[in-house]
């Protein structure tokens, strides 16, 4: 690792630190958004909430949404550890060598890799659909929540074929009961699960 590097690793701060592990999990795995990273970082920080204070998550236009976030993600950007191509961020190679020296806790670790499985592959509306319905204090500023609301049950269905969600989450975010949903899933032919 060169001086600058070894210069750069020293002086992390941990919030930059937790993005480097984000952004490198899953083998560097590109988010193809701010909105994914921003979503991502938020779920994790429920469930570390020392995360949360850190990374001081505020109800805004699109959600849970941290301005430390932002202002971190340009500064590695502008270190050269993190590249955003056609909007997706990933570690540049100078950020994997410092990603592969982090040593997160296992906890962590795994916690950050499940969620970023969870929604690598989700359009920002379903990220959206999700978060807002499992956390719908962050509604209250929302500027999507009433555009997704009209799209909620198309946005269910696809979560659910997506196996992303269980039945009952899926009918939830759908805004329906279980009875009313799996009529609707009949109905439209949809089979979401093996008998």
């Amino acid at each position: 690792m060169s001086n600058y590097l070894k210069k750069i690793f020293e002086d992390l701060e941990p919030e930059e630190k937790i993005i480097l592990y984000a952004l490198g999990a899953l083998n560097n795995t590109p988010l193809n958004s701010k909105i994914k990273l921003h979503k991502l970082l938020f779920l994790v920080s429920n469930v570390f909430p020392q995360l949360n204070k850190l990374l001081e998550f505020e109800e805004h236009f699109l959600g849970p949404y941290s301005e430390k976030i932002n202002y971190i993600l340009d500064d590695l950007i502008s270190l050269g550890l993190v590249e955003k191509k056609g909007g997706k961020y990933k570690l540049t190679e100078k950020g994997m060598e410092i990603y592969k020296r982090l040593k997160p806790k296992p906890e962590l670790k795994e916690v950050l890799e499940d969620f970023k499985e969870f929604i690598h592959d989700l359009t920002d509306d379903e990220i959206l659909a999700f978060i807002y319905v499992s956390y719908p204090k962050y509604t209250k500023e929302s500027i999507k929540w009433d555009e997704l609301k009209k799209r909620r049950v198309d946005l269910a269905i696809s979560l659910l074929k997506k196996q992303k969600v269980s039945f009952g989450k899926a009918a939830q975010i759908a805004g329906l009961s279980p009875i009313e949903f799996e009529e609707l899933l009949l109905k439209r032919g949809i089979k979401w699960r093996e008998i």
